[in-house]
């Protein structure tokens, strides 16, 4: 019988999911690189898991409204009053895909 268990660190998907929330937050200097950290971060957090489509549509939606946002702030700057709107659906697919992660998580 294997005794040996992989040793998963809540902690640094925690973080991950932190500094996504961060990144949602924040007022990018370039929306490009926070686009790139958005997507390696959410890599990070799907590491350990087995992939799933519901999985993947989320996943798909939070990046769809993070370039959206970002793109936003490019054209109309980062004080857009539709940016709070925007920042409350990319932390509800953040969320969706947090919660995904962890009940699929090995």
């Amino acid at each position: 019988m294997n005794m040996i268990a992989p040793i998963r660190s809540a902690d640094s998907r925690e973080s991950v999911f932190g500094r996504l929330h961060v990144l949602i937050a924040s007022r990018p200097a370039s929306p490009d690189a926070a686009r790139v950290e958005a997507r390696q971060l959410i890599s990070m957090a799907m590491a350990d898991t087995w992939q799933a489509d519901s999985l993947w549509g989320a996943v798909d939606a939070f990046h769809i409204h993070f370039d959206f946002m970002m793109q936003t702030i490019e054209i109309n700057g980062a004080d857009d009053p539709n940016l709070r709107l925007l920042r409350t659906k990319c932390r509800f697919y953040l969320e969706q895909v947090e919660a995904l992660c962890q009940s699929m998580s090995c």
